[in-house]
């Protein structure tokens, strides 16, 4: 898929989200922690709003990924970034809910922790992969990172 059509779907996610939360009341419930929202009981009492949580959540966590597919390779560096974003998207999202504070509806509370906890997967994948792709560069030699199917300038 082109850069141009996922950064369209990420921005038609987060219009979609919009348009949900335009529509409905904003969410009255006191959440003690992000996670509690997924509850069955409390997500059978707001299922559309659970759609909008969901839908931003796709998009926070398609965002990041999307900035990180311009970075040629580096996948301990992906790696590392996925796991402070996801880091601090959960820390932010227990705070918030544990101050009370008001920065972001409970909706875009719950879509950022959720979120950030879906960044974890790939993260664990980048971390993988960097590990391997530094082991075979020790034990094949830097030749692998050529194009074998790129033609030599002749002279």
């Amino acid at each position: 898929m082109k850069k141009e059509y996922t950064l369209i779907f990420i921005v038609g996610l987060f219009l979609l989200a919009y348009v949900l939360d335009a529509v409905v009341e904003p969410l009255g419930v006191v959440l003690s922690s992000p996670y509690q929202y997924i509850n069955p009981s409390i997500y059978s009492q707001y299922p559309f709003t659970g759609a909008s949580i969901v839908i931003k959540a796709l998009g926070i966590f398609l965002t990041p990924l999307f900035f990180l597919s311009f970075m040629e390779k580096q996948y301990t560096a992906k790696g590392l970034i996925l796991l402070i974003v996801a880091g601090l998207t959960q820390l932010y999202g227990v705070q918030e809910l544990a101050t009370g504070a008001k920065l972001l509806p409970i909706e875009w509370t719950v879509s950022l922790a959720l979120g950030g906890a879906a960044l974890l997967a790939p993260m664990i994948i980048y971390f993988i992969r960097g590990t391997f792709s530094s082991v075979s560069k020790t034990i094949v030699g830097p030749s692998l990172d050529e194009d074998p199917f790129e033609e030599e300038e002749q002279e």
